[in-house]
């Protein structure tokens, strides 16, 4: 987004429709580069390839450190008095076979029991904008939610249209505040809209390594 907005225009348009529907903070831990570190481990964790038991154990530590240092801070942003009293994934859209492997990261990084969610056999996911993505039936919250503040954890945010109609499937089923931390949001270098932030990032990469 450019200087001086409050969110981008997908995400205000969201906002607009679904209102407080919504997450109540979106955390990204850090940006997964396409062709970087991040973005691999991100795809190679639940690909059941090679290094996919590596690559999970590197995301369940970077999960675990963002909690410990920035926990606090998350939920304020989000409204909590006390954090959350619950914990979920953002179930696949791809027709996933069992456990998702995310769900073994979370539960290995938070002392709060974990909602299974799930896809709604039938119900089409999110589309590409978050705007015109987050789909209200897309989600089932199988289990009693009512009153509870949600951590909500996904691995990648791309358009975010998943990750918030699961936000907003928790919210229907009567949770409270959520705060929804995501793994890696996703930044394409062939993308023009992303060259100058990543410019950016550089220069404080390099800046950090020299000081």
């Amino acid at each position: 987004m450019r200087d001086g907005f409050a969110r981008c225009y997908q995400c205000d348009l969201a906002h607009e429709r679904y209102g407080g529907l919504l997450a109540d903070v979106v955390a990204p831990v850090a940006y997964a580069v396409k062709g970087g570190q991040l973005a691999a481990d991100l795809w190679r964790y639940k690909s059941g390839a090679a290094g996919a038991a590596e690559a999970g154990v590197r995301l369940a530590s970077m999960l675990a450190g963002f909690l410990r240092e920035h926990a606090d801070g998350v939920w304020r942003a989000a409204g909590m008095s006390d954090g959350p009293g619950l914990a979920a994934v953002v179930p696949s859209g791809q027709s996933r076979l069992g456990v998702h492997p995310l769900l073994a990261i979370v539960t290995s990084c938070v002392d709060v029991p974990v909602v299974g969610l799930s896809a709604t056999r039938g119900a089409v996911p999110r589309g590409r904008g978050l705007g015109d993505g987050v789909t209200l039936d897309w989600v089932t919250v199988p289990s009693p939610v009512a009153g509870t503040e949600v951590l909500l954890v996904d691995d990648t945010w791309v358009s975010g249209g998943s990750a918030q109609s699961a936000a907003a499937a928790l919210k229907m089923a009567g949770a409270g505040r959520v705060a929804l931390v995501v793994l890696g949001r996703h930044l394409d270098p062939a993308d023009p809209r992303s060259a100058g932030l990543l410019r950016v990032l550089r220069a404080k990469t390099m800046g950090a390594k020299s000081g």
